[in-house]
């Protein structure tokens, strides 16, 4: 009996540990990537947008 029980809880600590990193990969996944990917993007039309102000706004002389 007792050995039944130290398997069970074992069992349940790693089958606990899997699910727990299996949910923290898929909110970097689902959450965290493409806020990232957002903000990227945002700061490189920033740049453009910087970039063609600059131009438009030169004097010619």
């Amino acid at each position: 009996m007792a050995k039944g029980f130290k398997t069970g809880v074992i069992a349940g600590v790693l089958g606990s540990a899997v699910a727990a990193a299996a949910t923290a990969f898929g909110y970097k996944k689902a959450v965290i990537a493409p806020q990232e990917q957002a903000d990227e993007q945002y700061e490189e039309v920033s740049k453009q947008a910087v970039r063609r102000s600059k131009a438009a706004h030169q004097s010619r002389f």
